[in-house]
């Protein structure tokens, strides 16, 4: 437990300002941090392969460089496009790019892949989900610390990059923790066992109704809603709405992540962080949470501009 209070406390020394100043330095460090992140959390997947089909050997250092590449163009997309509701085609073709690179090194991997000995479909679809995963599904999500300013519906709420990952990750944070604490003194019935045997379907529930208050507690905080609209009730509805469906995919996301540790029969995906495990187990939640977000507000965008 000491070790798990250390590393935690330096993480947040170290991330936590990158997140919440407003400053280049700032988004620019944050931006290095999401390469590096996705790159270590691909090499993560692929090593979990390595373990089972010494054959992956060598893709534990190529499918990384492809997952930051990705990455750092997902977080460029979003950087130079989002929000430019003036230019369209510019919004567009600079999120386009992302796909291409993502294509490209997904057809690059497969013919590395078909070329070596005693590789499975298992890895080949695992390297494939590797690259969506640690590294397009990674970029996006860590790519909402670039939003620039939305006002979703004029007055009613106003998002940028700040406010929107504090917004995700505080309800992340508050459904894993209450479910966890919950769980573990009060829960007697198993939510999935044959994945996750510790968790209990009353600490989800805990961590349901938890990461709906604190969320909707963020969003007045942060002053993403604003409390002098006439139509603050329907406003705080849509907020309510928003944050317990993100608890739910933060939930999701960690049965996903233990989904494929229980497959390669592992417990944690590494050790970077002491006590806390790897990248993935530290952000398996963050992940899928925070790419519903983004297609959320950003559809919810396009539609407002009327595409």
């Amino acid at each position: 437990m000491k070790q798990r209070i250390i590393t935690a406390f330096f993480m947040i020394i170290v991330l936590l300002p990158l997140v919440v100043i407003d400053h280049p330095i700032a988004e620019w460090g944050f931006f290095a941090v999401a390469i590096v992140f996705s790159m270590l959390a691909t090499y993560e997947l692929i090593n979990m392969m390595y373990q089972k089909s010494p054959a992956m050997k060598m893709f534990r250092y190529i499918v990384p460089i492809f997952s930051g590449i990705i990455a750092a163009l997902a977080c460029l997309a979003t950087k130079k496009a989002n929000g430019d509701i003036d230019n369209l085609n510019e919004y567009f073709i600079s999120h386009f790019y992302v796909l291409i690179a993502f294509m490209a090194f997904s057809a690059i991997t497969l013919g590395l892949l078909i070329f070596k000995p005693h590789t499975t479909t298992k890895e080949v679809f695992g390297s494939l989900a590797s690259l969506a995963y640690a590294g397009l599904i990674f970029g996006y999500v860590m790519s909402i610390r670039y939003l620039k300013p939305i006002h979703l519906n004029k007055t009613l709420v106003e998002l940028n990059g700040i406010k929107s990952f504090v917004y995700v990750y505080t309800i992340v944070v508050a459904t894993d923790l209450f479910a966890y604490l919950i769980g573990i003194k009060f829960g007697k019935h198993k939510l999935c066992p044959e994945i996750s045997p510790k968790k209990s379907v009353e600490g989800a529930i805990a961590g349901f109704v938890a990461g709906i208050v604190f969320g909707t507690i963020v969003a007045f905080l942060m002053k993403i809603i604003n409390p002098q609209t006439n139509e603050i009730f329907l406003t705080i509805i849509g907020v309510i709405g928003l944050s317990a469906l993100l608890s739910i995919t933060v939930q999701l996301g960690d049965l996903i992540a233990s989904k494929i540790k229980r497959g390669y029969e592992i417990k944690d995906f590494s050790n970077i962080f002491p006590g806390h495990g790897g990248i993935l187990d530290r952000f398996d939640s963050l992940l899928y949470a925070g790419i519903w977000f983004y297609i959320i507000v950003q559809s919810a965008e396009l539609l407002l501009i009327g595409v």
